[in-house]
């Protein structure tokens, strides 16, 4: 009798087993790495499935949809990031950052267009964030060229173009550099049936070291090593652009309370939330953490890290295990679960505006991804070494509008075996629900 009890027993939960279920089982996932799970219905907050949902793990850069989130909740929908040009009594101009990573050579060619008075000094007001180049958490890897400083200083996004040619006569390498910023170079490449070759830094100094084989002409984009040198230089350039004659220097102040702003070039939230949220920007994101910081301590100091940390903290209230390290989830110390991530983009949903924001179907790091969907999705991605992540919200064939995160850690397989994996549970999500 109670072998027939057990059979039946494995036989029902063999039948009323979860499809996720064997899709993980199918994988071998849950045998040789972490696979976390949680899907819930928003409507009326039933779990549809959840495995492993309290489980601490590196989420990548689905950590942008949460750390941009607290930003958009302290910034609003409507928010600007406006670069400013103020003048006080005695003809001294003030240019206010924003922290707006759009910020472009044109823009501050417009911005100077609406000088017409004679100009004493010019002033920078940085004090928007702070100038700490990287966060404490990333590794030397993470810096670099591999991205760009963290900064109020920006301008055509921090990045300068290099062409790498071969002479006419195919003797030797030429390193060309039309931007207006220059980088000291040093010049070891040589002519080779491949590209191999590499660019360092010399010792934390602003040289540039090209070294290697060069096979065919190429260009390639860099991170500024200084971006204030490069925001100055720009600068100047606007300045006689517009055929404004100035020679003194250009130094730092506050802007003075009294000052009376004169012009400004902006861009919106929206604007910028798409580097972030399709393109997954981590400099955008760090930049954009800050920004809302400033806002967050009403501009009491210049906003840092630990400033955009309470806010995150005061926003989404995340319990003393969740380890937030930085804005754009590269660093290896973040730990969220997808229980965090689900709680989140719910209080997050409220929020008017936010969820369209995020990459639908055929957008940002969703291009190639969930054709059929159209808008039916938005969501995140996520990726370092061996682990992938998605979350998002999602309106299903039967119209359910559930809200869902998936965490793959610890995995040896390729990239596009854990997001074929991830996109077979979403798309049994949509069918079944």
């Amino acid at each position: 009798m109670k072998k027939l009890l057990l059979v039946f027993f494995l036989i029902a939960s063999a039948c009323f087993a979860h499809p996720i279920d064997s899709l993980i089982k199918e994988s071998d996932f849950n045998i040789k790495s972490t696979v976390s799970i949680l899907v819930e219905n928003q409507l009326d907050g039933s779990i549809i499935y959840k495995k492993n949902e309290k489980k601490l793990l590196n989420p990548a850069s689905v950590q942008k949809l949460l750390t941009f989130g607290a930003s958009y909740f302290v910034l609003g929908r409507d928010y600007k990031f406006e670069t400013a040009l103020y003048k006080d009594n005695k003809n001294n101009l003030y240019i206010k950052l924003s922290g707006d990573t759009q910020l472009s050579s044109a823009d501050l060619e417009k911005l100077f267009s609406k000088i017409k008075a004679p100009i004493n000094n010019i002033y920078i007001d940085d004090s928007i964030i702070d100038k700490t180049p990287y966060p404490q958490s990333w590794m030397k890897e993470d810096t670099w060229p591999c991205q760009r400083q963290i900064t109020p200083y920006i301008v055509d996004k921090n990045f300068v173009t290099v062409a790498i040619n071969r002479s006419s006569l195919a003797t030797k390498v030429d390193i060309i550099q039309n931007d207006d910023y220059k980088i000291p170079v040093i010049n070891e490449l040589r002519l080779s049936d491949k590209n191999d070759y590499t660019i360092t830094r010399m010792q934390d100094s602003p040289i540039v070291s090209f070294k290697g084989g060069v096979q065919s002409d190429g260009i390639i984009t860099i991170p500024v090593l200084s971006p204030e040198i490069n925001f100055n230089i720009k600068l100047r350039k606007a300045i006689e652009k517009n055929n404004i004659s100035y020679h003194n220097k250009i130094t730092n102040k506050k802007t003075p309370l009294n000052s009376k702003k004169i012009a400004s070039v902006s861009h919106s939230i929206e604007e910028l939330s798409r580097d972030i949220l399709y393109n997954s920007d981590n400099f955008s994101s760090e930049v954009v953490f800050k920004t809302a910081a400033a806002k967050f301590i009403n501009y009491s100091h210049s906003a840092g890290l630990d400033d955009a940390m309470l806010m995150f903290n005061s926003v989404l209230n995340p319990g003393d295990d969740i380890v937030i390290a930085d804005a754009s989830g590269v660093s290896r110390y973040n730990l969220l679960n997808c229980e965090f991530v689900i709680d989140s983009l719910i209080k997050l949903n409220k929020k008017e505006g936010f969820r369209e924001l995020l990459a639908s179907a055929k957008q940002g790091t969703l291009s190639n991804r969930f054709d059929f969907l159209d808008d039916s999705i938005r969501a995140k991605t996520g990726t370092l070494a061996n682990m992938s992540s998605i979350a998002g919200y999602m309106v299903t064939k039967k119209h359910k509008d559930i809200v869902f995160c998936i965490i793959i850690q610890n995995s040896p397989k390729r990239k596009a075996v854990l997001k074929n994996f991830e996109n077979n549970i979403i798309t049994l999500l949509y069918r079944k629900y």
